[in-house]
């Protein structure tokens, strides 16, 4: 019988500027999803993408901007986003770089097959189109004339290009979607990519290689080169053998998708579009996280003053606790303000003051009694069994991505252990030997459990506390914060 086998992949960012605060988070939630997957199915069954999209005109022009070629622009950028996956321990197993040649040889190859099935067409087009959406924006979508994203005025442009018949699959679609109802979380999305899909048009696919000379040249066209994200997208694939080793595309191919607000219509309707096309089995699951919101709730931008950079948090407070409170205080899949008030009480009342504490009194007071701790066999059934429930509601939670709703389950089992040894009282005179040495036994399978669970989310502590816990050395694993 064949092994399970799990794939996540985020999306690629762009490598016109620094990583932000909601590429931390969308980094570090991938990382714990696979933590989680590779403690539960063996390291060799789990495959974790990242990368960095290096193609088109934003990039282009940037570039040229700051005066050093393209690719050492590239490289500066895509070096600053494996450092910051170092930096917040993001261990994945493949860096995708869409500038190298191998991506360039399998996204023509996409290219030629969604050509042979007849979704290919050139034609002219002139339309309002925004630099920094990189795509063509329709009247309905501006406000007040200009993209709602980047609040530019788009530029009128017209041009030959490729087309996508993208719309020849909008019924096969909306049947494959009204099929897997579970297939996006959250699940409000889903009435949202119903709406795109049933909605969407033949999209262009190329641009003027004279306008834009960074890019894939498309197939026997070299007048044209592709648009940046019918060229990225295809990275998904293209990392687990496509057009290379099809028993290796078979063995992972599909992939759980993780991508921001923004990206809904790329990664469930374009992209799966682009599959049909290709003749690829649909993502397996999508998931839309939140966006990481300014302090004041409102979406975060120069302008405003309200950006957080994920490089000076991780200066004041390490890369540990900030991945935390990313974790565990930020939702999951819905919108939340970063406030570092908020990262101060939860990693104070949740870590040093919760977990952290009953670890140090547990060691202290086995040391101190000299009992046997850390014999899971001799643990009383009844604790057990409540340890063991906390643990099925939050692997549960796991399974689920629920990753910030599974950090409040480890909480409360660490504070349930918290409780207990306030209410047994193990130091208590009145207790004898044998009975100081059940309950703080008890607390020791408590603990291994919520570091176990913790493993996913703090790395890091949860090795240090497996250890200290092991070798019944004490530890101070997390020092109080100011406030």
């Amino acid at each position: 019988m064949r092994k399970e086998k799990f794939y996540l992949t985020t999306t690629l960012p762009y490598v016109n500027a620094e990583p932000h605060i909601g590429h931390a988070l969308e980094f570090v939630q991938a990382d714990a999803i696979v933590r989680y997957q590779k403690n539960k199915l063996g390291k060799e069954n789990v495959f974790f993408n990242v990368g960095t999209d290096e193609h088109g005109l934003k990039i282009y022009q940037k570039a040229k901007e700051e005066g050093v070629s393209i690719q050492d622009f590239i490289d500066k950028y895509a070096q600053r986003f494996k450092d910051y996956c170092k930096l917040f321990f993001v261990e994945y197993d493949n860096f995708y770089r869409t500038s190298s040649e191998e991506h360039s040889i399998a996204a023509q190859k996409f290219w030629n097959a969604c050509a042979e099935k007849g979704d290919i067409y050139k034609k002219k087009y002139g339309g309002l189109y925004c630099v920094g959406c990189e795509r063509f924006l329709t009247e309905k979508e501006l406000v007040d004339g200009k993209c709602p994203d980047h609040g530019t005025v788009p530029e009128y442009k017209e041009e030959e290009n490729y087309f996508f018949r993208l719309s020849k699959y909008r019924e096969p679609l909306l049947k494959w979607l009204d099929s897997n109802k579970g297939i996006i979380k959250p699940a409000t999305c889903y009435d949202e990519l119903r709406k795109i899909i049933s909605e969407i048009e033949d999209i262009s696919i190329s641009r003027v290689k004279e306008n834009l000379p960074w890019g894939i040249d498309v197939p026997d066209d070299p007048t044209q080169v592709f648009y940046v994200w019918f060229d990225a997208l295809t990275n998904y694939v293209n990392v687990v053998g496509y057009s290379t080793d099809e028993d290796r595309l078979k063995e992972w191919w599909p992939a759980v998708q993780l991508f921001g607000p923004d990206n809904l219509r790329f990664q469930g309707a374009i992209w799966q579009g682009m599959l049909e096309s290709a003749g690829l089995p649909h993502t397996k699951m999508l998931l839309r996280h939140g966006m990481v919101l300014g302090e004041d709730g409102r979406k975060m931008s120069k302008s405003l003053g309200n950006v957080v950079s994920p490089f000076v948090q991780e200066e004041k407070y390490g890369g540990e606790v900030v991945r935390f409170y990313l974790l565990a205080g930020i939702s999951t899949f819905a919108d939340s303000s970063y406030k570092e008030s908020d990262l101060v009480n939860m990693y104070n009342a949740r870590l040093a003051n919760n977990y952290g504490n009953l670890l140090n009194r547990v060691i202290h007071l086995a040391n101190a009694k000299e009992v046997e701790i850390n014999n899971e066999s001799t643990v009383e059934t009844s604790f057990k069994e409540r340890v063991d429930s906390y643990k099925k509601t939050i692997t549960d939670l796991y399974d689920a991505y629920e990753l910030s709703s599974a950090c409040e389950q480890i909480d409360a089992l660490a504070d349930y252990g918290n409780k207990y040894i306030t209410e047994k009282e193990p130091w208590s005179k009145d207790k004898t030997l044998e009975e100081c040495g059940e309950i703080l036994n008890n607390l020791s399978y408590l603990l291994k459990t919520v570091t176990e669970l913790y493993s996913p989310i703090i790395p890091v502590s949860a090795d240090k506390a497996r250890n200290a816990l092991e070798k019944r050395e004490k530890i101070i694993l997390f020092p109080t914060l100011d406030k």
